[in-house]
């Protein structure tokens, strides 16, 4: 477990894709039932990961003064270029100075609480506010036919405004064990044996999030399926504090997290946890501020 300056989620905002897939078309009634996701999100013809990204971040930011934002963390598997990096994009499209760190960490279903955890240094570090941006355009990378996949994942992006405070502390934690259960190559398609990312959710990563405890307002995980997140938190007698978007918005990859965050008026400790391709998982209890939540909107002005 580590510990850091405590981690303060100050706004987000979501970007989501514009067009509604009914899963009726392409996944049995069971598969339905035992995922909870009547439908997918896809991004619209002609957006982007840069465009949403953008959309998200100037969202999030409004109010706050370029000088305000000392950096810019992107969480992603699906850039549509290895570089330019997404975050040097951003940082020049938004008008920050270029004397700010921005960088990329290539990262799949773990990747927000990663993010969280670097930003939450370089606010600590910097003395003021770190921008994170977290998804995917999954769609560009799943195989329509796969019924396996393609009705379970979404577009989406989300940005974050994250600083640090010397008044409290966050706990941080972080798991690996390589397995191709959830895997995608540079090209797609997405591939996932669905039994063992459940198996490794039940047993590894149950047994990880047991360490931090019930000091927190709020259970935050990663929308992987219904199903699934609402026996981790029975099993972890959490069920109470379980907050979830994977009913309006599937499964967008690690960025379901703060787009629970964005849908719902939280404030409070919340317990944030991603896990899944890698196999991999990362988990921090961080304090979302009264009001953080900007709302979420579509892709489809692009």
């Amino acid at each position: 477990m580590i510990e850091i300056p405590e981690v303060v989620v100050e706004r987000v905002a979501g970007v989501v894709g514009g067009c509604i897939v009914d899963n009726s078309h392409s996944a049995k009634p069971e598969t339905i039932a035992a995922t909870g996701f009547a439908s997918h999100r896809v991004a619209s013809e002609g957006s982007s990961l840069f465009f949403m990204s953008l959309r998200a971040a100037n969202i999030a930011s409004s109010g706050f003064a370029p000088s305000e934002i000392r950096g810019v963390v992107v969480a992603t598997f699906s850039a549509e270029d290895r570089f330019p990096a997404l975050s040097v994009r951003l940082a020049t499209a938004l008008g920050l100075p270029p004397s700010i760190p921005a960088l990329d960490l290539q990262m799949a279903c773990s990747a927000y609480p990663y993010a969280l955890y670097v930003a939450g240094r370089l606010a600590a570090d910097l003395g003021g506010r770190v921008l994170v941006i977290n998804g995917d355009v999954q769609s560009r990378l799943s195989d329509p036919s796969d019924a396996k996949t393609a009705p379970l994942f979404s577009d989406a992006v989300t940005a974050s405004v994250v600083s640090a405070s010397g008044d409290g502390a966050s706990r941080f934690d972080f798991f690996s064990k390589a397995s191709s259960a959830l895997s995608c190559p540079a090209s797609g398609p997405i591939a996932m044996d669905g039994f063992k990312v459940f198996s490794f959710v039940a047993t590894d990563v149950s047994r990880f999030l047991r360490e931090f405890g019930k000091d927190f307002d709020h259970f935050i995980p990663h929308q992987a399926n219904m199903y699934m997140v609402r026996q981790l938190a029975k099993s972890l007698e959490l069920e109470s504090r379980l907050v979830t978007c994977g009913a309006e918005y599937a499964n967008p990859g690690s960025c379901s997290i703060p787009l629970a965050i964005a849908l719902h008026h939280l404030a409070g400790r919340a317990l944030v946890c991603g896990f899944g391709a890698g196999l991999s998982a990362s988990a921090g209890v961080v304090r979302i501020l009264p009001d953080a939540d900007a709302g979420v909107e579509t892709d489809v002005d692009s």
